[in-house]
């Protein structure tokens, strides 16, 4: 009988997201240098559903990838774990090529909003029959996170 009358739970989903910069491993498609930087904000109003701005890749010698894209939190125990799934496309700030990927985040907070993000994607960049290659890389990130 109870489990007739029990009635689903639904909690009110606050405004979330994260910021972050760190270092990233370029495994393919890096032209150069392996160790790079990256930086993203991502937002998920009230809902599993976001959008992020990233730009990774980048270092003095190299301008990176500017990506925009949208973010499903596949899972959670906020606030110590965040997972999230993103795709994004933009374009690559050297050949000014256009872009498309996606990858995985997982963030791990350590104290307060404070901790570290490993994010792993894979990226297409289109520049014509020759130019165009697959990037993968692995970033590790300090984050805060809301």
């Amino acid at each position: 009988m109870l489990c007739l009358l029990a009635v689903p739970a639904h909690a009110e989903r606050p405004w979330h997201g994260s910021v972050g910069a760190g270092g990233m491993v370029m495994y393919t498609g890096y032209q150069g240098d392996r160790w790079r930087f990256e930086a993203e904000v991502d937002i998920e109003p009230k809902s599993r559903f976001g959008a992020l701005v990233a730009w990774r890749g980048f270092d003095p010698e190299h301008r990176g990838i500017l990506l925009g894209g949208l973010v499903y939190e596949a899972g959670a125990a906020r606030p110590l774990l965040v997972i999230d799934l993103h795709a994004d496309a933009g374009a690559d700030l050297d050949q000014i090529a256009p872009v498309v990927g996606g990858g995985i985040r997982i963030t791990l907070t350590a104290w307060g909003p404070f901790g570290v993000a490993l994010d792993t994607g894979g990226y297409l960049v289109i520049d014509g029959i020759d130019g165009t290659r697959l990037v993968l890389g692995t970033s590790l990130s300090a984050v805060v996170r809301w």
